[in-house]
């Protein structure tokens, strides 16, 4: 991240969502990487791909599976109105899983949310693209 693109200039950035442009092949080659500072939402068989729980888990109770998930550091909480945990955020607002570089340390067992972007999230179809300065 550059210092123009100060972790304030990006949330602000990632609110409005007007500002957000139609995704198009290529983006992300010169973008700041923003739907890396986006909460992530995730299911159990994303948390089983990322390693932080192991396939012995689905034959426990939700309530286990739950409690071992939110012990990883990567595991920020759970929600049981939509069955999902949401990952950790480090204080910059990027993702537990980002490198000093800003580059994905999950990305080949990234979370389907994070596979799925830009075709769902706040704005389907558009992305939150800031040009890396």
């Amino acid at each position: 991240m550059s210092k123009k693109n100060t972790p304030g200039k990006i949330q602000e950035h990632l609110k409005d969502l007007n500002r957000w442009l139609p995704y198009k092949k290529g983006m992300c080659d010169t973008c700041e990487g923003l739907c890396c500072y986006m909460p992530v939402e995730v299911m159990t068989p994303d948390l089983i791909r990322l390693g932080i729980l192991a396939e012995f888990h689905l034959e426990l109770s939700e309530k286990e599976q739950i409690k071992d998930a939110l012990r990883h550091p990567g595991v920020l909480r759970y929600t049981p109105s939509t069955s999902k945990f949401t990952l950790t955020q480090k204080p910059d607002g990027s993702c537990f899983f980002l490198d000093a570089n800003k580059r994905c340390t999950q990305y080949e067992t990234r979370p389907d949310t994070c596979r799925n972007h830009p075709k769902i999230g706040p704005r389907p179809g558009f992305c939150a693209y800031m040009k890396k300065e």
